[in-house]
């Protein structure tokens, strides 16, 4: 009797489910599984449509990932996006990512959008985005320096606090700039280019 190899397959990964401990996210197993050969996984974002014409990237799937690219334009059904918000805890807690690019296409970054990642050591805001929000890069232990934008006009609570090696320029003046308490709690330094 000859067994159907659709069978056989199915059989080697419910024996490999109940191997694993069940403690391990099966979707980012399933994904580096089945990842392109790349650091990134095939689809490693979940969006959010906004409007007619804007997305947001609403979580990174994929806890493990260490180097991400966020496309300024995203496909959703056939009809494309572009990428205008980084939602409330979209990266939170990836703490094996290293470095990111965010499109300039982004105006808006959420609370606790990169909290916890701990190994996260670059990141380039783009210009466009005029807030950051509480919590925001909470504990990002590894990052170096972050040079904040001109049409940044808000600073959240402990939006870096925790940032222990971070050294934080500001393309702006102090009275250009509402800091929160303890948004910089912590770090290395502040600078204010004007």
């Amino acid at each position: 009797m000859k067994i159907n190899p659709k069978i056989k397959a199915y059989a080697i990964i419910a024996l490999i489910a109940l191997l694993i401990p069940i403690s391990i996210n099966w979707f980012t197993f399933l994904a580096h599984f089945f990842s392109d050969g790349n650091d990134t996984p095939v689809n490693p974002l979940e969006y959010k449509i906004l409007t007619d014409s804007t997305a947001a990237v609403n979580k990174c799937r994929l806890t493990e990932i260490k180097n991400i690219s966020i496309p300024e334009k995203t496909c959703i059904g056939g009809n494309e996006y572009t990428v205008t918000k980084i939602e409330k805890k979209a990266f939170s807690y990836c703490r094996k990512l290293t470095n990111i690019i965010i499109p300039e296409s982004v105006t808006e970054i959420e609370y606790s959008a990169f909290s916890g990642c701990s190994s996260l050591t670059n990141v380039k805001l783009p210009s466009n985005v005029t807030c950051i929000n509480d919590f925001t890069f909470y504990e990002c232990t590894n990052l170096k320096i972050i040079i904040i934008p001109s049409n940044v006009t808000s600073i959240g609570y402990e939006a870096f606090e925790g940032c222990n090696n971070l050294d934080v320029v500001i393309n702006n003046s102090k009275d250009g700039v509402n800091v929160e308490m303890y948004a910089f709690k912590g770090c290395k330094s502040v600078r204010y280019t004007k």
